[in-house]
């Protein structure tokens, strides 16, 4: 078997170096990435992708399977006819070569949204503070109280036709209270045959498509938390890559729509309230809920008890390697950020002056 070639196996993961390892100042990726190049980008690939009755991911990860099985194939003889030592060698190219290929493809599509401004810039001047505690239980309370209001005024079939329809308004005056360009073309839930087993067990409810800017979403979910998912994801869609950014963002769109949306943005706010606060005083807020808000909560629960522990765990920590790879300082841990977005004065009044009534 004569060696073939392996173009670009140099020249592909110096690029990707460059691209990956390169500081570009925050404000240039803003200006020229964030708010203009990918925007027109997302536009058309989102247009097309929604034109495909399954997820794009779906395809790219059988082709990739079959392109790695092939390649195992083709290894193999290599091995038997040149030796182990020029198969490794080969493989080896071929792994960072592919890497780099898709580390270039991720960046130039939407990685690069992970170092434009951050949103606290519009939110707090940049000056978010951890909430206090009691401003984590007045949340809650208030969150609470909302959301029993809001609940027999909500659509209970969740139906994401529905959903897409009334959040596309909120979604679009959020980005612009914020500063930020609306979108132009959202992109419709779909649900992902190959990876839904996985999220499942890995307790992710949903993600973005990076190589075809598609929404993808836990088919599990129950009804009054796909608002909020939703939202989250379009966020992402929107050029936020930062996990909390996009649920911040995500909440406030919810709180400026429909009873259904602020309904799930409320629920939401509830939990992540709860997990910063001390187990006790958990307790004793989850007393004060009206009955059936506490039944909804509850099937949220049981619905995350499928989740594999070590299946979790496991997918936690490599996605915290991700976030941190992508200059997410703080990981996974960024999630909680989100609540002293939510908090600041300028998101905070969405919760305490929404009205049952629009």
């Amino acid at each position: 078997m004569n060696p073939e070639p392996v173009r670009f196996s140099v020249v592909a993961p110096v690029i990707a170096l460059i691209a990956a390892l390169v500081p570009i100042p925050a404000w240039i990726v803003d200006d020229f990435y964030s708010r203009d190049m990918y925007l027109w980008l997302q536009k058309f690939m989102t247009m097309a992708t929604n034109i495909l009755p399954f997820a794009l991911l779906d395809l790219i990860l059988v082709i990739i399977i079959i392109a790695v099985l092939r390649r195992m194939y083709r290894l193999y003889h290599v091995a038997r006819q040149r030796g182990v030592v020029d198969a490794a060698w080969e493989a080896i190219r071929r792994i960072l070569r592919a890497a780099a290929i898709l580390v270039i493809l991720f960046l130039w599509a939407w990685g690069f949204n992970y170092r434009r401004l951050p949103l606290d810039n519009a939110v707090s001047a940049g000056a978010s503070v951890r909430p206090s505690v009691d401003a984590l239980k007045q949340a809650y309370l208030d969150s609470a109280v909302l959301a029993a209001r809001l609940r027999p005024l909500s659509q209970p079939e969740g139906r994401y036709h529905s959903i897409v329809l009334s959040l596309k308004e909120p979604m679009n005056a959020a980005l612009r209270t914020l500063s930020r360009e609306p979108l132009s073309t959202f992109s419709e839930p779909k649900y992902s045959l190959v990876l839904s087993p996985y999220f499942t067990a890995a307790g992710i409810t949903g993600m973005i498509n990076p190589f075809g800017l598609e929404t993808i979403v836990l088919p599990e979910l129950l009804p009054y938390e796909r608002p909020f998912v939703l939202a989250h994801e379009w966020a992402h869609l929107s050029g936020h890559a930062d996990e909390a950014e996009a649920s911040a963002l995500g909440w406030y769109a919810c709180m400026k729509g429909d009873p259904t949306m602020a309904y799930s943005a409320s629920l939401y706010l509830m939990m992540e309230a709860a997990a910063a606060l001390p187990a006790e005083t958990r307790q004793e807020l989850l007393a004060r809920v009206e009955p059936p808000v506490k039944a909804d909560l509850d099937a949220i629960v049981a619905r995350m008890s499928r989740q594999r522990p070590a299946v979790q765990r496991t997918a936690s920590r490599v996605y915290d390697e991700y976030l941190r790879a992508n200059r997410v300082a703080d990981g996974t841990a960024s999630y909680s950020r989100a609540l002293q977005l939510i908090l600041s004065p300028k998101l905070r009044d969405a919760l305490s002056g929404y009205t049952v009534s629009r």
